[in-house]
């Protein structure tokens, strides 16, 4: 985001006390005006240093400017990272020196001790005002039982405090003090905000903390808090958002404050209207487990739309409002169901909105836009894998009505989704008409041989007993009494002809059956389910409440996109929370997402990867229109593997760009053959591997033995593809191609030798149907060794493609703070002449073939491709995240882990509005689990050598090898093995 093309603060704004139990405040600038003396002093520190080094060597004297060198090198940080941060930027170069360095020192302790004096100085001359707003708005917190904190980076925030008469406004002080005794980073590192939460014992998702400054919200962001509020007195509304506010005003009064209902357990981090027991559950009370979504931005509801998603693998509905809003994109969508229309490429299906209510109470619309809202909440609850919504309205002629609700993806009943509204009038009593589907059969039909039935069944009733009778239709009419609070329960079976002869009896049928076993039972299924998976899959990490969430964000979304039960699918490049990519399945799917079913639920894994061999013979007809042999995967697929990528692209300037991925990424066939090759080897299914992975690899080896031809100088040559690498096209001998062929040609040599020495008669029964004889496999070992793959002994360098180190060299620092792509920035020919890259491409090689290469070479080629990476795709931050933890520079992996984390989850981007980015998410779990962890998965068991974040002070997690459960508990100091357990079950 520009940080010119938006100054406006948010207005008109509620702050939910409901949601939180603390709340912490930056200092100068938020609650006292002494950042106009800390400015002044900054100013008169540097501008004194600078101009005797302009007279002592004769240098041109350039004065500290205060909206570029003190917003940029000094606001918001600790003294001495702000006097390294300026120095650095001109080029200024001192010695350290010793903490007690007096002012006559030039050192950077003394200049530190220099700006304390000055400080001290002014503070006694001026004394300190404060912002009555904050002040006022603080006491009101502590007076609704809420804890508060201090927490700044000055030296002087005790004797600021002094002097303001503040001393009794905060619980806790977190200063540079404490921060320095602690051994606490300043900001923006969390850790000044994390040990403020931990140690006013607090949970940071139910904190809010208050920032005027970048690298103060940066904190915030990263500590996890539920809220973070920039202030904003400089006119920098936009760059706030852009550092992670969550709300950005001029003053803090601007905050409407809503009080806890009285009755209300300020413990539940959801529980901002009473009544949650009239529906058939309850939220989880835990707030790390929850991502919450306070008042309504109608510009971001595409966004939340995906990010809010349910799903359970064979289902995936948006969370849409139900009575809709002027952007609601509602949309169902069932894995594998592709709709024909629009040509020339088929789209995942859209099914009507199921979970559509309008309600009029005394004729009146009860909507957003009509009337006031009061409250209103949504709730994605990742651990029950449930959608809440809370809403408390009122309407033009002051009748008050609070809407309770849930939804959800039944992962216990894969056909099902379900639904329940609690209607509670608060000061009225009137006639409520419920309009929606409530007990019919809804049919579409997607091409000329699948029919898709949504069977509904409803029930209705005041919360102390449901009516047992379905609701008629038309809409229904209910008499609503003051007081009371009634409930709709809504079921809706999703029936395919592609699994039930008669798929409108079907719905008809679970439907009925599903509402007469009632929601309770239901959702005690469901959550029972979802335990399972949490218990297999979860991370927990002590330290670090935003990397916590985030990973079961990803975690959630992962799970919530595959059915172990169904071998026709795969995943879509957005899963099913969104229409983006046409619902298409890329290597994605088995080189970002499978490792993480491969190692947590590896019958989820098996599934994914029978679709690929389901598709396999799509992939031999695409090898032979290319004059190949073997399988040539599409690199976009749908639901019978032919590929269906699209021809061209129109730009943004109405250029019509052709596509040539089809045709040229031809990795993709060995990324099919690594997913199948890392499932055989940590699970041993030889069913698997007999029935259908042999096959995919053996035609997958075939493949490049005939494209990797011998030229003149004897070496085998992969000539005009494109590698992952998407900015450089046509290309010759890309390095990530090459090495992956070669690896699976070794890997097909291999498969063919174990299956004529183990298993012979599987062996003559496949090398029969595929016309392949043991003498052929076996010279694929030789091609292998005979490709060209432009690695340089002399450097340890590999060239990512032939010529690619006599290209243009891009300084990309140049170009930051970016607003758009490189390719964007830099036109296509230029990017194309230049060594910018879109996404790992040696650096993804090192990823996935870590031990083929020793220690320097991973270093040396890390190194050089990393700075040159312009981060084009969703899928390139995590992966340097986890390469650089691997590498033991964690500093910038933190970095990029926290950058891939965003992708989704940023407030201001809206990278999600055509659904989550699912391979990015499955990239974040393996940042964590083969960056920071280190997990190394050998010939025996697995083991970790872990490089974490020194605030994560744990990370635990269970993992799948070989038909046994490994759990893994790894503390920043020591590096323990696994410890094995017989595995119980799935």
């Amino acid at each position: 985001m520009n940080d010119q093309a938006d100054t406006t603060v948010d207005r008109g704004l509620i702050l939910h006390l409901s949601a939180f139990d603390a709340a912490m405040f930056d200092l100068d600038g938020v609650v006292t005006r002494t950042a106009t003396l800390h400015a002044a002093t900054w100013r008169q520190l540097f501008d004194d240093f600078l101009r005797r080094r302009a007279e002592a060597g004769g240098e041109a004297f350039r004065p500290f400017d205060m909206e570029g060198d003190y917003r940029r090198d000094v606001d918001g940080k600790p003294r001495h990272d702000g006097i390294r941060s300026f120095l650095a930027s001109r080029g200024i170069t001192l010695p350290e020196g010793q903490p007690d360095d007096g002012p006559d020192r030039e050192t950077i302790f003394g200049l530190g001790a220099r700006k304390n004096g000055l400080f001290r100085e002014a503070l006694a001359r001026s004394g300190v005002e404060v912002f009555e707003g904050s002040v006022a708005f603080i006491r009101r917190l502590r007076d609704e039982g809420l804890k508060t904190a201090a927490v700044s980076s000055s030296k002087n925030a005790a004797a600021v405090l002094e002097a303001a008469g503040l001393a009794d406004l905060f619980d806790i002080r977190v200063d540079g003090l404490e921060s320095e005794r602690l051994g606490l980073r300043g900001k923006p590192a969390p850790d000044t905000f994390v040990h403020a939460a931990r140690v006013l014992g607090v949970d940071a998702a139910r904190a809010l903390g208050v920032e005027d400054a970048l690298a103060g919200v940066e904190a915030i962001r990263a500590a996890g808090y539920g809220l973070v509020v920039g202030i904003d007195r400089s006119g920098q509304a936009a760059a706030l958002r852009e550092h992670g506010a969550g709300l950005v005003v001029q003053d803090l009064a601007q905050l409407q404050i809503v009080s806890a209902p009285p009755t209300m357990d300020r413990r539940s981090a959801t529980g901002g209207l009473p009544g949650w027991t009239s529906l058939p559950a309850a939220p989880t009370r835990e707030g790390e487990w929850l991502l919450v979504e306070e008042g309504f931005t109608l510009t971001r509801e595409h966004e939340l739309e995906s990010i809010f998603a349910i799903g359970n693998g064979h289902l995936g509905s948006r969370a849409s409002l139900a009575e809709g809003s002027a952007m609601s994109a509602p949309a169902t969508f069932v894995a594998g169901l592709f709709d024909p229309q629009p040509a020339p490429t088929a789209g995942l299906a859209i099914l009507p909105d199921w979970a559509r209510i309008s309600l009029t109470i005394e004729g009146q619309p009860f909507r957003l836009d009509a009337g006031r809202v009061l409250e209103h909440r949504r709730t994605l609850d990742l651990k029950q894998a449930i959608l809440w919504r809370e809403w408390r309205h009122e309407d033009p002629a002051g009748r008050i009505t609070a809407l309770r609700g849930l939804r959800l993806a039944s992962q216990a009943d894969r056909r099902l989704l379900i639904q329940s509204v609690v209607v509670s009038p608060e000061n009225y009593s009137g006639s409520l008409i419920v309009a929606g589907a409530f007990n019919e059969i809804v049919t579409r039909s997607f091409g000329d041989d699948v029919t898709v039935a949504l069977g509904t069944a409803s029930r209705l009733g005041e919360t102390r007993g449901l009516a047992p009778a379905a609701l008629p239709e038309p809409p229904a009419q209910v008499e609503l009494e003051r007081g009371k609070s009634y409930r709709l329960d809504r079921v809706v079976a999703v029936c395919t002809s592609k699994d039930e002869e008669q798929p409108q009896a079907a719905a008809r049928t679970y439907a009925d059956r599903a509402i007469g076993a009632g929601l309770p039972a239901l959702l005690a299924a469901h959550r029972q389910a979802w335990k399972a998976r949490w218990d297999a899959s979860d991370l927990r990490i002590e330290g670090d409440p935003a990397a916590q969430r985030a990973l079961r964000f990803a975690v959630y979304h992962l799970l919530s996109a595959v059915d172990p039960d169904d071998e026709r699918v795969s995943i879509g490049a957005r899963a099913l929370t969104g229409a983006a990519y046409n619902g298409h399945v890329f290597w994605d799917t088995e080189i970002f997402m499978l490792p993480f079913f491969v190692l947590t639920w590896p019958e989820a894994a098996r599934a994914l990867l029978m679709y690929r061999h389901r598709t396999l013979e799509a992939a031999r007809e695409k090898a032979a229109r290319h004059g190949e042999r073997g399988a040539f995967y599409a690199w976009e697929s749908a639901e019978t593997g032919q590929d269906v990528t699209p021809s061209f692209v129109v730009a943004p300037n109405g250029e019509v760009v052709p596509i040539l991925l089809a045709d040229q990424e031809q990795h993709i066939s060995a990324d099919v053959a690594y997913g199948v090759w890392s499932y055989w080897r940590a699970t041993g299914d030889e069913g698997f591997l007999l029935d259908a992975g042999a096959e995919i690899l053996l035609e997958t080896a075939r493949f490049w033995a005939g494209r990797a031809r011998v030229e003149d100088d004897g070496r085998r040559h992969i000539r005009g593809v494109v590698g992952p690498d998407e900015y450089h096209e046509t290309v010759d001998d890309d390095a990530y191609t090459n090495v992956m062929a070669q690896w699976n040609l070794e890997v097909g040599e291999a498969v063919a030798r174990l299956l004529s020495e183990r298993w012979p008669e599987r062996w003559r029964e496949l090398s029969s149907a595929l016309g392949l004889d043991l003498d052929e496999a076996l010279s694929w070992a030789a091609a292998a060794r005979e490709i060209h793959t432009g690695f340089d002994a002399r450097t340890g360098l590999f060239e990512q493609f032939e010529g690619y180190f006599a290209l243009e060299e891009i300084d990309l620092a140049a170009f930051e703070p970016r607003n758009a792509p490189m390719d964007v920035l830099l036109g296509r020919d230029r990017i194309r002449g230049s060594k910018v890259i879109k996404q790992p491409d040696v650096v993804m090689l090192l990823h996935l073939l870590w031990d083929r290469f020793p220690p320097e070479v991973r270093t040396a080629n890390f190194r050089y491709y990393e700075p040159r990476c312009g981060h084009g795709s969703s899928l390139s931050p995590a992966i340097h995240a986890a390469v650089a933890a691997r590498l033991g520079d964690v500093a910038l992996a933190e970095r990029y882990f926290r950058q891939a984390s965003e992708i989704d989850l940023s407030d201001n981007m809206g990278n999600a509005a055509g659904g989550v980015h699912a391979a990015a998410l499955g990239g974040l779990w393996q940042a964590a689990v083969f960056g920071f962890a280190g997990l190394r998965l050998g010939d025996d068991e697995p083991v970790c050598e872990p490089n974490l974040p020194q605030h994560w002070r744990e990370l635990s997690f269970r993992l799948k090898w070989r038909g046994r459960t490994h759990e893994f508990k790894l503390p920043t100091d020591r590096a323990p093995a696994g410890s094995g357990t017989q595995e119980r079950g799935s």
